[in-house]
């Protein structure tokens, strides 16, 4: 009787840890989302700049590839933003490498960053050599370190599907390091949207 009560303590354990943090579901979605968030308290009222560089692989007409930019509440969740920059009004569609900026200042009430990438549509995209600065003083800026955003690791991680701002599991997308035609150094991020119709 002994021997059973540490393995049904492990097996509880486990199930209560289940239960606080379900894997997502997998849902629907016409898009795919990869992102990570970044306390910039300490930079309220400052100017923030992300670069990053983009391109298209294979897509229809309808598919396009774009960056964004949030300033969340600390605590996050569904839609807790008060600023989004989600560049569909300059979304990529070329094979080509393309460095896109998104810009916005930090917000004393939402000073969180949340920032990542997204896939419209049935697709390939690619994203490489994503850079995060702060305007400290009038035209010097400094660079705030991203993990994994040079996407050179042997992981993904930090990086996280999500969906309005939660984490999120979309039906037919997923997320890969590649070594294909990188931007810089050896690898970049190569989301793949197999959406059924």
């Amino acid at each position: 009787m002994k021997t059973l009560l540490p393995l049904f303590l492990f097996f509880l354990t486990l199930s209560l840890s289940a239960q606080n943090n379900p894997e997502p579901p997998l849902t629907p979605s016409t898009f795919s989302v990869w992102s990570q968030r970044m306390d910039l308290s300490e930079y309220s009222g400052k100017k923030y700049r992300l670069t990053v560089a983009i391109r298209m692989g294979q897509g229809g007409p309808d598919a396009f590839a774009v960056a964004f930019i949030r300033n969340e509440i600390p605590e996050g969740g569904l839609r807790s933003w008060t600023f989004m920059d989600n560049m569909f009004d300059r979304a990529v569609r070329d094979s080509t490498w393309k460095t896109c900026t998104l810009e916005h200042t930090v917000d004393k009430d939402a000073p969180w960053l949340g920032f990542g990438v997204l896939g419209f549509s049935s697709g390939v995209f690619y994203y490489d050599d994503m850079h995060l600065s702060v305007e400290t003083a009038p035209g010097k800026w400094k660079e705030l370190p991203i993990k994994n955003g040079d996407f050179e690791a042997e992981s993904l991680a930090p990086w996280q599907q999500t969906a309005q701002g939660v984490p999120a599991r979309v039906l037919g997308a997923q997320a890969t390091l590649s070594v294909q035609t990188p931007f810089a150094d050896k690898q970049c991020l190569k989301i793949e949207n197999k959406f059924l119709k």
